[in-house]
């Protein structure tokens, strides 16, 4: 049972060892506990602890998602970190959150093939096909790097070892990698689908009394005197309205700046950056002149004039370089997770969130 649950995840949930239990007892009625109202109880407590034996003995063995969290406190090593603290494991349901190297490759062998994706990345005629290939073999090589490093490295230091990431084509590459979805197709299916009732819920908000009210009304002035609304229009709008609606401060995420002046990106984990001049601000809510990438207080990458794409863009490099959501923006970006990109973590949404889910399900 140990190594069937392992086999869909390390780490598993309570909820998920429940229905484990609740199905071996199911199958084999003579196995029902007297403890516990369903009699599975005792089985669910028993998986949990043959499961951590079974990840201790994988971590003994070298596999690298279970052995990065090996070496904690102990009584023959008081020093280290306490065996429940700081464990690295998939938090927003990623699917390959770190791998064993390739059996046929050493980490001499992949160094070099980061060297060759540098090189290849500095030519002016780039072949992406031998770049997609090369970033393939070495994922488990930069995986490691940035997860099972002490500390979470500086994203300027891993774009510089990897290049490649700085490549749009890359991004959504290394989001399949990570999750086996395609990040750009999934996000505008699910998107384009609840985008019609998302809509409405703004508009509705939008007419009553109130700071947030106000704010969407702003928005939706704006929005209807487009001379051009499209898909891609509509996209921004619920981009834009989303934060707000779920009563986040969006500004932090949608930052502005003038072409003359540098923007000041003192304490921006993420952020969109709009170039805007003095004539264009409001419309370039919707139609913006360029679109900066910024990560870490740093532009990482001049993305497309499409919000939508661009907002994609910086959620795949959330997950690439294993970025936390911001805290000011942790319910947009759960959002985009759990109902547009439908990667559920087995934790319940709550509150606003779940007030919205509904909503959008219960028409």
């Amino acid at each position: 049972m140990a190594e069937t649950i392992y086999s869909f995840k390390a780490y598993a949930h309570e909820k998920e060892l429940a229905m484990a239990a609740q199905a071996l007892i199911r199958a084999h009625p003579c196995l029902r506990m007297a403890a516990g109202e369903d009699g599975a109880l005792g089985w669910k407590r028993h998986m949990g602890y043959k499961l951590a034996s079974y990840r201790n003995n994988l971590a003994k063995a070298g596999v690298a998602e279970v052995a990065i969290n090996t070496g904690r406190r102990s009584r023959n090593n008081p020093n280290n970190d306490h065996p429940h603290q700081n464990i690295k494991k998939a938090r927003k349901a990623e699917v390959n959150y770190i791998t064993n190297l390739p059996k046929d490759q050493t980490p001499a062998t992949l160094e070099k093939m980061r060297e060759q994706i540098m090189h290849e990345v500095e030519k002016t005629e780039r072949n992406y096909l031998v770049i997609g290939k090369l970033m393939d073999t070495t994922y488990a090589l930069r995986r490691q790097e940035i997860v099972g490093a002490v500390g979470a490295p500086r994203v300027r230091d891993v774009v510089d070892r990897w290049p490649a990431l700085l490549m749009e084509s890359q991004v959504v590459a290394e989001f399949h990698r990570i999750n086996n979805v395609n990040l750009r197709t999934q996000f505008y299916k699910e998107l384009d689908r609840h985008m019609p009732r998302l809509i409405t819920l703004f508009r509705d908000k939008a007419i009553k009394t109130g700071k947030i009210a106000e704010e969407l009304a702003k928005l939706m002035r704006i929005y209807d005197i487009q001379e051009q609304r499209d898909v891609n229009t509509r996209r921004a709008l619920v981009l834009r309205a989303l934060p707000v609606y779920l009563r986040e401060d969006a500004s932090t995420l949608f930052r502005t700046c003038d072409s003359a002046d540098g923007p000041d990106l003192t304490d921006t984990p993420v952020a969109l950056l709009t170039v805007v001049t003095d004539d264009t601000t409001d419309s370039a809510l919707f139609s913006p002149e360029s679109i900066c990438i910024v990560v870490e207080d740093e532009i990482l990458l001049n993305g497309p004039t499409n919000l939508a794409d661009s907002f994609l863009l910086l959620f795949g490099y959330i997950y690439a370089l294993d970025l936390q959501y911001p805290k000011k923006l942790e319910l947009t970006f759960t959002f985009i997770q759990k109902v547009v990109m439908c990667l559920e973590d087995n934790k319940p949404l709550k509150g606003r969130l779940l007030t919205l889910k509904n909503d959008l399900f219960n028409e």
